[in-house]
């Protein structure tokens, strides 16, 4: 497919302008250029984008890329590449955190720009059936309003309750898995791992992901 529509995200217009370009160059359709934060979420929810390419860095003393692209992600459910030339580790886990569908590095290189938004599109568009019931992810955002960053980490907690192998598998620091938990405690009601997955398990976030029954009668 082409034709899609794509939100760029970036303080600095040349930049901006470049990848514009870039897309347009590839196929897609530019629905927009937004220079802040705030006003990324706003063209997002009036445009309606199937994509959103953020810059990290919007300096901005608001809200950065990330903060904007949790917002468009929880609210609009529309996929976001965060555009970068940071390599501090602090900034770099918090991005992943957030669970993008992708990174591309500053300075741009065209080929890397198509490859990644063309992976992000499809990915977002396959299998619209599993759609039918929600990942153990996203209900336990619906019910509990965790972040995405939360979400990933309790859900797999539930495969594999070990803090030692989830902050291994998300090639995080302890500590940030702690951190998420606690925050994650907090908004469960809960004050412990095994009461917080145990409540995932039998509670209303269960009910949200189970199949339904077939039909018996």
């Amino acid at each position: 497919m082409s034709g899609e529509r794509i939100l760029v995200v970036d303080d600095d217009l040349t930049t901006a302008h470049v990848m514009q370009l870039y897309l347009e160059n590839f196929g897609f359709k530019v629905a927009g250029i937004a220079h802040t934060g705030a006003e990324a979420i706003e063209k997002t929810k009036q445009l309606k984008p199937d994509l959103v390419l953020m810059d990290i860095n919007l300096g901005e003393k608001g809200l950065d890329g990330i903060d904007a692209a949790e917002v468009i992600m929880q609210k609009f459910d529309i996929p976001v590449i965060y555009v970068t030339a940071y390599n501090d580790e602090d900034t770099l886990e918090r991005a992943q955190m957030s669970n993008p569908y992708g990174f591309i590095n500053k300075p741009l290189r065209d080929t890397d720009l198509k490859t990644t938004v063309r992976f992000a599109l499809d990915k977002s568009n396959k299998d619209p059936d599993s759609k039918k019931k929600p990942s153990l992810e996203e209900a336990l955002r619906q019910a509990y309003n965790l972040s995405r960053a939360e979400a990933r980490v309790v859900s797999l907690l539930v495969e594999d309750p070990d803090v030692d192998v989830v902050a291994e598998k998300l090639n995080l620091s302890v500590s940030t898995i702690r951190t998420h938990l606690k925050h994650s405690f907090r908004k469960t009601g809960t004050k412990s791992l095994s009461v917080l997955l145990h409540k995932v398990i039998t509670g209303p976030v269960a009910l949200m992901i189970r199949p339904d029954r077939p039909d018996t009668k």
